[in-house]
């Protein structure tokens, strides 16, 4: 039970961290294309007027961010013996990155909505569905290895516990949104892309 307690915190801490850094991914992506851009706990905002192209390719950074890290996480891993400190913390980074990479596409589809990831797309001539399939593709297949590398049994009890990682994940995510939108969103501009469309309306 502790180390299940101890792999639940991890999770979320780690969680917290991804998200962090996946807004920073956004930021450093605008900044190579000389935009201004500032970020709050799960929000990039750019600060100036842009274009479609200039916010798809700002949108790119932070996807990518969380598939380095799963992949960092899954390189990392198999380096070391199972339930050991180093075994849990890339554990933790791995699974962390595939639920952001799973729930996003799974929001994405559920709502017809894409938002930053179709912007992404769109500048190959995509919509967000390609990237939602090949994002859960991706964490499946290195969760299954993992699961299947370290010989984790698939059990009624495991099953569950796994469900309650991701649901511990989600609700570390959705308290970092509520304290966002309650403290820091309205600190930001509001700003237009391509004067068709409102980022970060203050209303």
């Amino acid at each position: 039970m502790k180390y299940r307690l101890q792999l639940l915190s991890l999770v979320m801490i780690i969680g917290v961290i991804s998200t962090l850094l996946h807004e920073a991914g956004h930021c450093l992506f605008y900044r190579v294309q000389g935009i201004p851009a500032g970020m709050s706990l799960v929000m990039e905002f750019p600060l100036i007027d842009i274009t479609a192209k200039q916010y798809g390719i700002g949108s790119f950074g932070g996807p990518l961010v969380n598939v380095l890290l799963v992949i960092f996480g899954y390189y990392f891993v198999r380096k070391y013996e199972k339930k050991s400190r180093q075994w849990t913390i890339f554990s933790a980074i791995l699974l962390a990155n595939a639920f952001y990479l799973i729930f996003r596409s799974i929001l994405g589809v559920a709502k017809h909505d894409g938002g930053e990831i179709e912007s992404m797309m769109n500048l190959v001539g995509l919509n967000f569905y390609p990237a939602a399939f090949l994002f859960l593709i991706l964490a499946l297949l290195i969760l299954v290895s993992w699961i299947r590398m370290f010989k984790i049994k698939i059990s009624l009890g495991n099953i569950s516990y796994f469900v309650l990682l991701f649901v511990s994940y989600l609700v570390a995510i959705i308290l970092m949104e509520a304290i966002d939108t309650n403290y820091f969103w309205k600190k930001f501009p509001t700003i237009t892309i391509e004067d068709v469309r409102t980022h970060n309306p203050h209303h």
